[in-house]
């Protein structure tokens, strides 16, 4: 998966994140590279594009 525009996580738009849980009805938990683990909406992620 790729983050939108994360200000606030100081992490440009089209950072690479994996999700590491699903929680409902639409909250994700996520890590990026440097190791820490997030929770956002599932809207505010986009597919990575296909290899």
């Amino acid at each position: 998966m790729f983050l939108d525009d994360e200000p606030s996580l100081d992490r440009p738009e089209g950072t690479p994140a994996t999700v590491t849980a699903c929680y409902e009805p639409d909250y994700i938990e996520f890590e990026v590279a440097d190791g820490r683990v997030f929770t956002t909406l599932e809207s505010s992620l986009a597919l990575a594009p296909a290899a």
